[in-house]
């Protein structure tokens, strides 16, 4: 069997290192890090061009289905869900703070 580098990325859920065959860059394709995109104007340019071409060919509408079938599945109503909750934790939030405000000025 070839020895070759491991990722060992720590996992913050169980401390164990990752065990994953690592890249060039010493991390595995999980734990590698987000692309930063394109610095130079070509490069730009590159993405832009690539990105028309994909569209044209037919993805734009292959986008769109997926997009409706999320909506069709409920996606909308999970998402007003998420964000009802939110805005009950901050008011939450806001009401523990303001008591603990009226609290002290006693």
């Amino acid at each position: 069997m070839k020895n070759f580098q491991r990722c060992g990325a720590f996992a913050r859920s169980t401390g164990q290192p990752c065990k994953a065959k690592a890249l060039t860059n010493g991390r595995c394709k999980n734990h590698g890090g987000m692309s930063t995109g394109p610095k130079t104007p070509e490069g730009r340019q590159a993405i832009a061009e690539a990105t028309r071409q994909r569209m044209a060919s037919g993805q734009r509408e292959r986008a769109l289905e997926g997009f409706y079938r999320w909506l069709e599945g409920g996606g909308r109503e999970m998402l007003s869900r998420l964000a009802k909750n939110r805005e009950k934790l901050k008011r939450w939030e806001r009401m523990t703070l303001d008591a603990a405000a009226l609290h002290r000025s006693f």
